[in-house]
């Protein structure tokens, strides 16, 4: 399913062709090293992953989460190894991304790796 979401995002020009490789390399990885099983597992993930992406290259901010949330990020058992999976991932991408942004991502990894 994700491949032909980020194939329409293409087509439709909301991502570009280095965006969705990208996410595409990130996808593989993250089977390759079986951190998901399934492809649907990291659907949100991915999908947000190239909203990201296009932000980042045309210098959209993203609101911050709300201190609760960040709390209850923070706070999870598994914050640390998301952290340690996002810093893998991010090697993969063209540039660094926001602070704001990571957070985000700290909690869809939180998610898929609660998912195992």
């Amino acid at each position: 399913m994700i491949k032909e979401k980020l194939e329409i995002l293409v087509s439709s020009e909301v991502i570009d062709e280095d965006t969705r490789s990208y996410v595409l390399k990130v996808l593989e990885y993250l089977l390759e090293n079986k951190i998901i099983n399934d492809v649907s597992q990291a659907d949100v993930f991915l999908t947000h992953l190239a909203m990201a992406d296009m932000r980042r290259k045309k210098n959209e901010a993203v609101a911050s989460l709300d201190e609760f949330i960040l709390s209850e990020i923070s706070a999870d058992p598994k914050f640390m190894h998301s952290k340690e999976l996002w810093q893998d991932l991010e090697k993969m991408a063209e540039k660094k991304f926001e602070e704001a942004e990571l957070d985000y991502f700290y909690l869809h990894i939180i998610n898929l790796l609660k998912e195992d």
